[in-house]
């Protein structure tokens, strides 16, 4: 490009000391002498070659080769575009979608007027699965029985990492079948993709990222049989019930919260459901919730997905739901998504959260929206002596570490969450590798519950959970 064609022309321009110290002079010797090229000549000589060929025949280059696979003279176009990773995913049912009756006749990009290989990456699916995708080209689809019936597909990016197809079809030909309504085609596919796309049935984020529902889930979890009951019949049983409820013309939605102190394993037990459950699970923390349609926007995923367990981990933070605290505008939407105009057919919200007491009654105190608040409280000294045991299974421990000892840590651990048992025992761990010794004693796990006590008891000054008394007995083990 000419000088004169460069914005900001003066700030680029190199100083006389750059342009002494570098000239734009390449030299090579040859047998018959040195040859000399003036690499800026040659680079403004390019440009200029490059600026007098006509736009339109470059873009030639792909509209005739299109036409001539479509025998049309004209096109029809569709596009759509979908945020970063479902974009991707949508792509992959594209393949899938399309299987049954088209192929892929040749693939293709055109770069600066040469043909080059389509760029494709692979993607996870849910159950450790990989799918590859043409992230960017063109391809030509045939159908398998009326060949006639040909089209152009377009994959792209843009600059925001939203992912487009593009679709071009001959411009009056009638493509309809019985599976694919052509004049429809992306809506048609959006459809499918919601219905038997890699989404449905899967457990993952509100950023469509898959989480693994672990098999063995069942032993990490130090249990309240009275809770399991309840959460058992509230949400794995009520999901088989939901058939039948809908055929009834009964409603088949539920809204459930778990409520209690931080650490004590309200998020462990609401993947513990998404383990048991067959249906699709979507799991939201607060901070995905950012600003306003966002919960409409889970509300309206959940449904296109259903039936589904829709998992809002710490609801009281996304976006301050109490009247009292705030006139929060998330309030409303919760309420309209909850129980709005538009049913929740096969959706089942559980909810957790550390202070129940600021959720607002409208929305925690009416069924339709949750009908029942379970409270999941400190776990006592037989769900404590579990939870340390689980923790310690796959670590080296002396044969001083036996039941009798850790019962007694159990006893004396009254009041500490299951994570601030966690941190009893890693603590006996870092305690193990600073002496340099290859076991875990009854006297690490001793003084690490000491420590960890007065540890909790800073923490008790700044929240209202805790022990029953921070200056009881319990405080500091004997």
């Amino acid at each position: 490009m000419k000088e004169t064609d460069t914005p900001n022309n003066q700030e680029n321009e190199p100083s006389p000391e750059v342009n002494e110290a570098r000239s734009p002079f390449f030299s090579v010797q040859t047998p018959v002498g040195e040859f000399s090229v003036n690499m800026k000549e040659f680079a403004d000589a390019k440009a200029a070659a490059y600026a007098m060929m006509p736009k339109q025949k470059r873009s030639n280059l792909f509209d005739s080769k299109m036409f001539t696979f479509l025998e049309a003279p004209k096109t029809q176009r569709d596009s759509r575009y979908w945020r970063g990773h479902l974009g991707a995913l949508m792509k992959a049912h594209l393949d899938v979608y399309l299987e049954p009756e088209f192929e892929v006749v040749e693939e293709f990009l055109i770069e600066e007027g040469v043909f080059r290989p389509c760029l494709y990456d692979t993607i996870p699916l849910q159950g450790n699965k990989r799918q590859r995708i043409m992230v960017i080209g063109t391809r030509f689809y045939q159908s398998k029985i009326t060949p006639k019936h040909r089209f152009t597909l377009i994959s792209s990016v843009d600059g925001d990492g939203d992912h487009r197809i593009t679709l071009h079809l001959p411009a009056g030909r009638n493509m309809n079948t019985e599976r694919y309504d052509f004049t429809n085609f992306i809506n048609q596919l959006e459809e499918d993709f919601y219905k038997a796309g890699p989404l449905n049935g899967a457990f993952f984020d509100l950023k469509y990222n898959f989480i693994e529902r672990d098999p063995n889930i069942d032993n990490l979890l130090a249990w309240d049989s009275k809770v399991k009951e309840t959460l058992w019949s509230d949400i794995i049983t009520f999901q088989k019930a939901m058939p039948k409820l809908k055929e009834l013309g009964l409603t088949n939605s539920r809204g459930v919260i778990l409520a209690g102190p931080p650490g004590t394993g309200k998020t462990m037990i609401a993947k513990w459901l998404a383990a048991h459950s067959d249906i699709t699970c979507i799991l939201i923390s607060a901070e995905m919730i950012t600003g306003r349609q966002d919960i409409k926007k889970c509300y309206e995923l959940a449904r296109k997905v259903s039936p589904t367990l829709l998992i809002i981990e710490d609801i009281d933070t996304a976006g301050a739901l109490d009247r009292r605290a705030a006139d929060h505008p998330l309030l409303g939407e919760f309420l309209q998504s909850m129980d709005g105009v538009v049913p929740n057919h096969g959706v089942i919200t559980l909810a957790t959260t550390n202070h129940s007491n600021k959720i607002d009654p409208a929305i925690a105190d009416r069924p339709g929206r949750f009908d029942r608040i379970v409270e999941v409280g400190l776990p006592d000294k037989e769900q404590r002596y579990h939870i340390i045991r689980q923790h310690l299974k796959p670590m080296d421990v002396a044969p001083t570490v036996n039941r009798e000892a850790l019962e007694r840590l159990a006893k004396n651990s009254d009041g500490l969450t299951g994570a601030w048992l966690r941190e009893v025992v890693q603590t006996a761990l870092i305690a193990m590798i600073k002496d340099e010794r290859t076991l875990i004693t009854k006297d690490d796990l001793t003084a690490s519950l000491k420590d960890v006590l007065k540890r909790r008891g800073m923490a008790y000054r700044v929240t209202p959970y805790g022990a029953s008394g921070q200056e009881s007995a319990n405080a500091y083990v004997q």
